[in-house]
């Protein structure tokens, strides 16, 4: 096969120039986030208790997975109203569908910011432990022990240590809301009595 620097100029084939296709989204629609239409808006206000209803059936806490459930479920009112196939499920397995995958994907892109993160520290040249920052978090661990109960110490202790409220409630067995509130509840004691 000749290249086209080896015919003659009047015989090569001209070069097209190629250009870039449209940025793709899901299932080869165009990524450009539409606005919702006002039918679009009737429907997902009469709705929106689904979203409450798949989070508390999943035990899931609505301040923290709402705004995640939520796209979600703008996601399959925008489906549901234009893609007339979908009509023959109820719409709020499509909504449930929907809401699942968008929780599951933050769950992905969580583990892969902390997979990435541990990396990253592993990296990181061990620095020498500062000797004053050691005692500050012993006589801070000396004062909490003193107002605390084991169980806000063992807390306060992992913090400390530098988990997360999510990773402090999965080994302490607890949820995250009674993490947070049994914090809440020895920094308020803390501070009356150490102002």
């Amino acid at each position: 096969m000749a290249s086209a620097s080896s015919c003659p100029p009047d015989t090569a084939d001209p070069v097209q120039e190629q250009t870039k296709p449209p940025p793709f989204g899901e299932r080869g629609r165009l990524a450009t986030p539409q606005a919702l239409t006002e039918e679009q808006r009737h429907f997902a206000a009469e709705n929106h208790n689904l979203i409450y209803t798949y989070l508390w059936d999943r035990r899931l806490e609505v301040d923290d997975y709402y705004d995640i459930a939520v796209f979600g479920y703008l996601r399959a009112v925008k489906r549901y109203l234009t893609e007339p196939w979908l009509r023959r499920y109820q719409f709020s397995t499509v909504a449930w569908h929907a809401m699942r995958q968008s929780i599951a994907s933050f769950h992905r892109a969580e583990e892969r910011r902390r997979a990435t993160e541990r990396k990253y520290l592993k990296t990181l040249p061990a620095r020498p432990p500062d000797p004053f920052e050691e005692l500050e978090a012993k006589l801070l661990l000396h004062d909490l022990a003193a107002v605390s109960s084991q169980e806000q110490y063992a807390l306060a202790s992992m913090r400390l240590q530098g988990y997360s409220i999510a990773e402090t409630a999965c080994i302490q067995g607890m949820s995250e809301k009674r993490v947070r509130g049994l914090l809440r509840e020895l920094y308020r004691v803390y501070l009356c009595l150490f102002p």
